[in-house]
């Protein structure tokens, strides 16, 4: 693998939970996907008279240690495969003084038109680059608790109605999330999940009862590995609205799956599945959970839910 990016966590980066929030992870891997398409022959894919972007299809990441304010990370990254007009990459973000692992990317990559977001062919200088970057997938960034190979859903306000999905996030998208198209951002597919799962009162109950006491508390939500598959992209003033059950739940995980839909045609800007569990903030470990709360939760799954 090839160094892609290298920088640190800011304390303003860091969230609720004391260490980096979700949306910077995939904000520095649009950066390192941008390094690899230049190291691959293309032209800068993030400038506003580019011809040619790479738009991210299909994202899982698995986040493995936790970053805290001023922690010194890279990302390093190659090319899997690729056909015709995508590629897979692979992208793994490392603590700098450790080497450890902090997260892995596995992500499906479009050679797309900026202006129609529609795939065409690579350019013959990319066939040129693109063996010299050719890596394996490492064995940690391997799907642990989901599916890669899962067939997308196709969500609607109707059956998100019909099988009670909560709603969990209301919204509209600001200028200051825009690409140099005018686009969202890649980072807000978590960022705007992040910012409401806090409502998500069936899926997390223990932090729910936190704040319905209106006393402060030692438990939250973390994010353990998350497949995201993006569908259309909004622009600045689309509206949004984020649905969302329990798909199922381990003595230690639970799963969720989020729709993202505009609330008034019912369009969806993107789907995700989620693996996440309570953590004590103060043991920095995941909760015990009782067995009355486990029983809770799992009565609140959702049969034949997916992203």
């Amino acid at each position: 693998m090839i160094e892609l990016w290298r920088g640190n966590v800011n304390a303003w980066e860091c969230d609720e939970l004391g260490h980096y929030n979700v949306r910077f992870y995939l904000a520095r891997l649009s950066e390192a996907v941008a390094n690899l398409a230049e190291a691959a022959g293309l032209n800068p894919i993030h400038r506003t008279d580019a011809s040619a972007t790479l738009i991210m299809r299909d994202i899982h990441v698995r986040f493995l240690a936790e970053a805290h304010p001023g922690a010194p990370l890279y990302i390093e990254g190659g090319l899997i495969e690729h056909d015709d007009c995508t590629a897979r990459a692979i992208f793994v973000m490392r603590h700098a003084g450790s080497g450890k692992p902090a997260a892995s990317y596995h992500v499906v990559l479009g050679h797309a038109s900026p202006q129609t977001t529609l795939d065409f062919p690579w350019p013959k200088r990319f066939h040129a680059h693109a063996d010299t970057l050719k890596v394996d997938l490492p064995d940690f960034s391997a799907p642990r608790g989901l599916s890669l190979d899962a067939t997308p859903s196709t969500p609607s306000l109707a059956q998100a109605d019909k099988l009670g999905l909560e709603s969990i996030g209301r919204g509209r998208f600001g200028q200051s999330e825009m690409d140099g198209f005018g686009s969202m951002r890649a980072e807000f597919l978590l960022g705007r999940v992040s910012d409401s799962v806090t409502n998500f009162s069936a899926a997390f109950p223990e932090e729910w009862e936190q704040h319905a006491s209106g006393k402060p508390g030692n438990v939250a939500s973390a994010l353990l590995e998350c497949r995201i598959l993006p569908r259309h992209w909004p622009r600045c003033g689309d509206g949004y609205v984020i649905r969302s059950g329990l798909k199922s739940v381990s003595p230690k995980v639970r799963n969720i799956v989020h729709w993202v839909m505009e609330p008034a045609t019912g369009k969806v800007w993107w789907t995700m599945e989620g693996v996440a569990a309570p953590m004590d903030l103060t043991a920095r470990k995941l909760l015990d959970v009782p067995d009355a709360v486990q029983a809770k939760v799992k009565a609140a799954c959702i049969d034949g839910l997916s992203a």
